[in-house]
């Protein structure tokens, strides 16, 4: 079962994440730890990375599509794999639909006013990356100090929100159309949300 989670910012995927491990087994690849898996690899498809890197020109749209092919030649063979970040862009759609067509979106609805809410407090591990409810003051996991994001304040997120509404949700409709999507509420209580999940996933074992 391949899996692409889409999702508003903050809409609690990390923690769907993680249970789906816990509970099912799966595998979780994401898009930004994947090209950091390429850059630490000395592969030829790093050196053509760094390369564009030291040239202080931006990683176009035909490196990550390779970045992309890798992820899923990596993991097509895998049962239980979630994408996450993979489809955001018409182009990223395209090339799943021709080398993994057989995926499942699974949307986190969330409304836009509570996603602003959440971003505007939540706090995260500078080391890790992961995020967390702004009532956190540590990782549990390693116990570093969490801090504020420096890009989470009211303009950098509703910037980051009006891309998810020009550029996600028209693939998601189109993806609705083609029988892929599994909507989730994610306004719901975490235990709430992934009850509905596995609901919608019945055909998970």
């Amino acid at each position: 079962m391949h899996l692409i989670f889409t999702w508003i910012q903050w809409c609690g995927k990390w923690t769907q994440w993680r249970l789906l491990i816990e509970k099912y087994g799966f595998e979780i690849v994401e898009m930004w730890w994947e090209f950091r898996k390429i850059i630490s690899s000395w592969s030829e498809l790093w050196k053509k990375i760094k390369e564009v890197i030291d040239a202080w020109y931006l990683v176009d749209d035909k490196l990550w599509g390779e970045v992309m092919k890798q992820a899923i030649e990596n993991y097509k063979s895998k049962e239980k794999v979630v994408f996450d970040a993979f489809i955001r862009l018409a182009w990223n759609k395209e090339l799943f639909d021709k080398y993994l067509p057989e995926y499942k979106v699974v949307f986190f609805k969330l409304s836009e006013e509570k996603a602003k809410q959440r971003l505007l407090w939540r706090m995260y591990n500078p080391k890790t990356w992961e995020t967390f409810p702004f009532w956190t003051k540590t990782d549990p996991k390693t116990w570093d100090e969490l801090v504020k994001r420096k890009d989470d304040n009211e303009a950098s997120i509703l910037k980051r929100i009006e891309e998810y509404t020009k550029h996600t949700l028209p693939l998601l409709e189109i993806q609705r159309q083609e029988w892929k999507v599994i909507e989730v509420n994610a306004e719901q209580s975490v235990e709430d949300v992934f009850k509905e999940l596995e609901e919608k996933l019945w055909f998970i074992n």
